[in-house]
């Protein structure tokens, strides 16, 4: 879920948010891109052997997907990973169109992103096997860039690939080991571009929260570690992390059902006349939060609201 903002004209600070919705046309769109861009690939590996800037998409760790397979075996989800378009249609399909079908699929989605690896730009005379060449996302045997100019350096260098295997233009002159040391190099760009990127929406995300704040939503959990647990908060498609230490609690205790791991959350009673409130917190539990800045930062946190409806 990508997060938008709409800004104040005069201060240029957020003041409102919004999930982007993506529709046919941005599909359309998207579609004619992958296959020029595969069409592309095809062209200047086929002109220039061993100076063919692609790029590709490693297949995911097998330890950590095995992991994760046995765990959707226990929790009854049948997911085929035979394939990334076996995968991308089990997520779509194993969840039906019930009103929190999207948030767990996107907490499954989330899940399935961590044992993948990160697609990188090579030069074609680097690397010996052609099977490595694959790019596992999209299924195809050779992919590039030729349809994205924000990427820069990789996007000229493709240009020029193209335009000299039409005949249009020059042959590159550059070595096989200064191509790659550049797609190297585009690869640490690629990185940190995306690093500032979560940062910044993250910063408005905490700007919006003091300003408008506290923000209040259900959330669904999408992780649960020994001492804490993540959540996706659905009003704002935002992830955040809770600590149980930071909660009213008598205690708590973390255990595995097999694969399956959960928190049981003991809190504190409110009056002498209450007795201490049970909650089990496990995936894809549904929990009330509260979001509210902390003082003195530029950041938020995600408060977990006891059984009953209050903090």
């Amino acid at each position: 879920m990508k997060l938008s903002f709409t800004l104040d004209k005069e201060t240029g600070m957020p003041q409102g948010c919004y999930s982007y919705q993506y529709r046919d046309s941005n599909k359309l769109v998207e579609e004619f891109m992958l296959l020029a861009n595969m069409v592309v690939a095809h062209r200047i590996y086929r002109s220039f052997p061993t100076q063919a800037l692609l790029r590709r998409h490693p297949p995911p760790q097998s330890k950590m997907l095995h992991d994760l397979m046995a765990f959707c075996n226990q929790m009854g989800l049948e997911i085929d990973c035979s394939s990334a378009g076996a995968l991308h249609k089990s997520l779509n399909e194993t969840f039906g169109n019930d009103q929190y079908s999207d948030a767990r699929k996107e907490v499954l989605t989330n899940m399935f992103s961590r044992p993948m690896q990160m697609a990188v730009y090579f030069c074609t005379g680097v690397l010996k096997d052609e099977n490595l060449f694959r790019h596992y996302a999209l299924n195809v045997p050779l992919y590039t860039h030729f349809t994205s100019p924000i990427r820069r350096f990789p996007d000229i260098v493709v240009h020029r690939l193209l335009t000299a295997s039409l005949g249009l233009g020059p042959a590159p002159q550059m070595e096989e080991a200064e191509i790659q040391k550049q797609a190297e190099h585009c690869n640490d760009r690629k990185m940190a571009s995306k690093r500032v990127q979560e940062l910044s929406v993250d910063l408005f995300f905490a700007v919006f929260v003091k300003e408008c704040g506290p923000l209040e939503s259900e959330a669904m959990v999408m992780g649960v570690l020994s001492e804490a647990f993540d959540v996706l908060v659905l009003r704002f498609g935002v992830q955040k992390r809770i600590y149980c230490n930071a909660l009213p609690l008598v205690g708590f205790q973390f255990q595995k059902v097999g694969k399956k791991p959960q928190l049981s959350l003991t809190w504190e009673p409110q009056s002498p006349e209450q007795d201490a409130a049970r909650q089990v917190i496990s995936i894809f539990a549904l929990v009330d939060v509260i979001l509210r800045a902390d003082n003195g930062t530029t950041k938020y946190s995600a408060v977990l609201k006891r059984p009953g409806g209050e903090e």
